[in-house]
Parts: structure tokens; C-alpha cells; sequence
């Protein structure tokens, strides 16, 4: 009984590394990437730059995504998660210099400058690839059902904490200095790498194969998981994409109406709490699992805080948006990487799948919200949005209905069989 209790704390000694690791991370990319609209703006940049800069970071981590999952899945997650902190590491080093050397030498506008910044966020963004997928299934390995689904709610609950704090830092540093967030996102990574180097290869999930597991199992009908896993594929990608429009165009929008950077990063926190409190609570809930209804909502409500932002003009208009859009978001996150994961062995590749999906939906939105807003109307992003998630609607529905399980109408023979 003691050799258990001991075997089943050192796994929870154990994994915390791992989670710390992901909040260090993730407070990293959400001061960086909040600024980022501010320090493309304060380096000469336009609309079309800061749409594209968070699209090309994605798209470089998306296509090195798809090399990852066919060709690098064998990789230890260890030296993986470690190098990859690394190669952002310097990346970051190449945005912090390109930034200092513009604002010092009066170069604001220069285009040379500003693609540099971008280019060092295609490679930051191609290093994140051997990250987010290889942690996520460090930390799930040879756990499935309820357990599954707890230790996933604590590594989203980790992430999702550090983006309620990172963007409201970010604010305050941004307003005070345009590289303070870049040496903040340094520092966070430096972290991370500390608590990666700490962690060992057994932190997580390797005792799971060796001894039953204290928690009950939850049982499903494996012929209705299709449904469910490309229902919240298509969720995840909508829900992403209206977050790609949001944290890059509407920031400029935003400061536009008279606000300030640190305004900003205050409604991007009540994002994060919202989107944390529902991370957290559906990783401890079960109740939604297998259930349509939940999907549907989730794709109808992130329709609301866009069409807020769209008619919107006050702050009491533009946080109740954010709240709406943090549960949405949530929700869709859950979803996605709950049926993704469900009854699946080779984890990384169902983890790369999810960040291909999410990091597709962000190209998407920021790089085309991005382009319609300096091209043809700074409320146009919203609208196409907005379009996405109708669209989304419509192709979950299609899916429901062109999926149906094969074993129902097998039954029904059977059953005619029987009555003839």
C-alpha cells in the first residue's frame, strides 16, 4: 500500500516539470505575440504586417508540423522539447537586435527591417513544432478515459493561466518600452528550458502501463468518435481563426478608438480567465463528452463577440465579446484535444494534428484579416470571421449527417432479417 502511494507521488512530483515547462512557455508566447501588432506598428509596419507576422510564425510552425508528425515521431520528447525551446530562444535574440537597432538608428519603415522581424518569426514559429506535440504527449502518454482527461484539464489549466497573466504584462510592458516584451519573452524561455533540462524522461505516463489506475474508466461508442473528432476539428480551426482576427488587427482597431496598449492586454487577460475557467472545468467534467449539442453551441456562440467588436465602440461592449469569445474558444480547445487523443496510441501525431488545426486556422485568420484590412476595410476581417464560423456550422451539421455509423444499419438488417 506505501509502495503504491510512493509510486503515485513520485508521478505527480514527477510531472509537474512538464506543466511548469508549458506555463513558462506559454506566459513567453502570450507577452511576445500580444505585443507584437504594438512592435510592428512602432517599427514603421502596417496593417498588412502585423497580419502577416503572427500568419507567417504560424505557417512555419504548420508545414514544419506536417514533417514533424511524418518523420520525426520518434524522437525522444525530451531533447525534442529542449531544442526547440533553444531555436526560439535565438529567434527571439534576432527580433530583440533587428527592434533595437531600428528604434536606435531612426530606421522606422524600413522594409528590410520589418521582414526580418517576421522571417526570425517564421523560424521561431518552425522551432515551436518540436514543442506544443511532443510535450502534450509526454505528458498524456499511456493514459486514457477520465484520467486521460484529468491530465489534460492540468496541462490546459497550466497553458490557459499563463494567458490570462501574459497579455496583461505584456500591455504594461509595451507601453512602457517596445522591446521590454521581447526580453520578456526571452526570459520566459529561458525558464522553460530550465524546467525542461529538470524534467526526466519518466515524468509522465509511464507508470500507467505498469499498474490500474486509481480513477474510473469512461466507456464510449468508438463508431460515433469520427463524428465528434472532425466536429471539433472544423470547431477548433473556426474558433482559432476568429482569435487570428482579434489579437492582430483588432489591436490596432482597438488603440485606434482612443484606447491604450495596456487596455488591450487587460481585455485580453479577461480572454485568458474565461478561456482558463472553462480549460479547467471541462478537463474536471465529464458530462459533455459524446454530446452534439455542446459542439453546436460552441460554433453559434463565437459568432456573438464578433459581431460585438464589429458594432461595438466602448469598453462595456468590447470585454463582454472577450468573455464570450474566452468560453467559446475554450470549449473548442477541450474538445478538439480530448476526441483527438481518445483512444489513440501514437499520441504525437494526434498532438501534431491538433496544432496543425489551430495553427491553420490563425494563418487563415490573421493572415487574411490582415490583408482585408488594408486592402479593403478595417471591418472586414470581422465579417469574414464571421463567415467562417457560419461556414463551420453548415460543414459540422454535413459531418454528422455523412458520418453516421455503419453499425445502425447493420442493426436494421439484421433486424429485418429477423422479422422476415
Amino acid at each position: 500500500m506505501n509502495e503504491a502511494f510512493q509510486s503515485v507521488r513520485q508521478d505527480r512530483v514527477g510531472v509537474w516539470p512538464l506543466y511548469g515547462a508549458a506555463f513558462a512557455m506559454a506566459i513567453s508566447l502570450n507577452v511576445l505575440w500580444t505585443a507584437m501588432p504594438f512592435i510592428i506598428r512602432n517599427i514603421g509596419g502596417t496593417e498588412e504586417h502585423v497580419g502577416y507576422v503572427w500568419a507567417a510564425n504560424m505557417l512555419g510552425y504548420m508545414v514544419c508540423l506536417l514533417f514533424a508528425a511524418t518523420v520525426l515521431d520518434h524522437l525522444n520528447a525530451r531533447y525534442a522539447t529542449r531544442t526547440a525551446t533553444a531555436s526560439m530562444f535565438l529567434a527571439t535574440v534576432v527580433m530583440t537586435v533587428v527592434v533595437w537597432y531600428v528604434l536606435a538608428n531612426h530606421q522606422s519603415g524600413n522594409v528590410t527591417m520589418i521582414w526580418t522581424v517576421i522571417a526570425a518569426g517564421v523560424l521561431a514559429g518552425a522551432a515551436m513544432s518540436l514543442f506544443w506535440p511532443f510535450l502534450m504527449s509526454w505528458v498524456s502518454a499511456d493514459y486514457e478515459g477520465v484520467v486521460l482527461n484529468r491530465r489534460l484539464g492540468t496541462y490546459n489549466g497550466m497553458w490557459s493561466a499563463a494567458a490570462i497573466l501574459g497579455p496583461s504584462i505584456s500591455g504594461v510592458l509595451v507601453d512602457n518600452g517596445t522591446l521590454d516584451p521581447i526580453v520578456a519573452g526571452l526570459i520566459g524561455l529561458a525558464i522553460c528550458f530550465v524546467l525542461l533540462w529538470i524534467a526526466h524522461d519518466e515524468s509522465a505516463g509511464t507508470a500507467a502501463s505498469t499498474r490500474p489506475l486509481d480513477a474510473p474508466e469512461s466507456h464510449f461508442d468508438e463508431t460515433m468518435l469520427p463524428r465528434f473528432k472532425w466536429m471539433a476539428r472544423i470547431a477548433l480551426f473556426c474558433s482559432w481563426a476568429c482569435l487570428g482576427v482579434s489579437r492582430s488587427q483588432f489591436a490596432l482597431l482597438f488603440t485606434g478608438l482612443g484606447f491604450s496598449e495596456t487596455q488591450f492586454g487587460i481585455m485580453i487577460t479577461v480572454f485568458g480567465i474565461c478561456n482558463f475557467a472553462t480549460l479547467t472545468g471541462a478537463g474536471r467534467l465529464g458530462f459533455w463528452h459524446f454530446k452534439l449539442v455542446y459542439l453546436l453551441i460552441a460554433q453559434v456562440i463565437l459568432i456573438v463577440p464578433l459581431l460585438l467588436l464589429i458594432f461595438g465602440r466602448t469598453l462595456w461592449v468590447f470585454v463582454p465579446s472577450f468573455m464570450v469569445m474566452g468560453f467559446g474558444f475554450g470549449f473548442a480547445y477541450s474538445s478538439h484535444l480530448y476526441y483527438g487523443a481518445c483512444g489513440s496510441r501514437k499520441r504525437s501525431a494526434r498532438m501534431a494534428i491538433h496544432e496543425v488545426t489551430l495553427s491553420l486556422g490563425v494563418v487563415v485568420g490573421s493572415g487574411v484579416g490582415g490583408y482585408l484590412s488594408g486592402n479593403v476595410g478595417q471591418y472586414w476581417p470581422y465579417w469574414f470571421a464571421v463567415t467562417i464560423l457560419a461556414a463551420g456550422l453548415v460543414a459540422q451539421v454535413v459531418v454528422w449527417i455523412a458520418l453516421k455509423p455503419k453499425r445502425h444499419r447493420t442493426n436494421l438488417h439484421d433486424n429485418q432479417a429477423e422479422s422476415e
